[in-house]
């Protein structure tokens, strides 16, 4: 299904995610660049939080809901386990300057860095919503039936640039730059049979571009 949302953190007001251009203008925080509109959902699929999820599984075409999410139906309760130190060392390798602040990718991970202290590097894995009751403005827009707009819908979610066509069961994906990483294409093949069951086949065409793939960022909604 296609969804409007604004996502706010409960105790700042502060909105952290929005499909509502007009919100985002209303609020300041909008940005040229990120494309506003229904965001797909595979209910199920964990796209979205788990509470979010819940609410769904109820919801109607049309239907618009409000509702506050405990940190254990949002993004989790913070973990101190998730708070690691990394070598200097590991950042240089791939030419990355650690500076307090930003989000860097680890092992597939991403994490924040918190401090920088000689060769070390303290960097935080939990979610950066993790340990924050949340509170959601939800709207179902459209019920997705088609399986070639679903697929459609699925990589645009996954911000997989390309371009896909179905045909008898085999749902050709072309895509703007190839897909190196094993595990990413086998993330994407066993998602797309298990969400859209037409699709028995799937196959890939990389594109010109040899850079390489990049695994998506958890987030959750069909």
């Amino acid at each position: 299904m296609r969804v409007d949302f604004t996502g706010t953190v409960k105790a700042t007001g502060d909105v952290f995610d929005t499909t509502s251009e007009e919100e985002a203008k209303r609020l300041g925080i909008s940005n040229k660049d990120h494309k506003y509109g229904p965001v797909l959902v595979i209910v199920g699929a964990h796209m979205v939080p788990h509470g979010v999820e819940d609410q769904l599984k109820e919801m109607k075409v049309g239907e618009e809901r409000e509702f506050d999410l405990s940190p254990e139906k949002a993004f989790g309760p913070r973990s101190p386990k998730l708070v690691k130190i990394v070598s200097i060392s590991k950042f240089r390798q791939k030419n990355i300057s650690p500076v307090p602040g930003i989000f860097v990718d680890i092992d597939n991970m991403q994490a924040k860095v918190r401090s920088v202290s000689g060769g070390r590097v303290v960097v935080d894995f939990n979610h950066p919503l993790a340990g924050r009751d949340l509170h959601y403005k939800l709207k179902v827009v459209e019920q997705v039936k088609d399986p070639l707009e679903k697929a459609r819908s699925f990589i645009k979610y996954y911000h997989i640039g390309g371009e896909a066509s179905l045909k008898e069961g085999t749902l050709t994906l072309r895509m703007e730059k190839p897909v190196q990483q094993d595990s990413f294409r086998e993330f994407l093949e066993k998602s797309i049979k298990e969400w859209i069951p037409e699709v028995k086949e799937l196959k890939i065409e990389g594109g010109p571009d040899k850079a390489k793939q990049a695994m998506p960022r958890a987030q959750g909604t069909q």
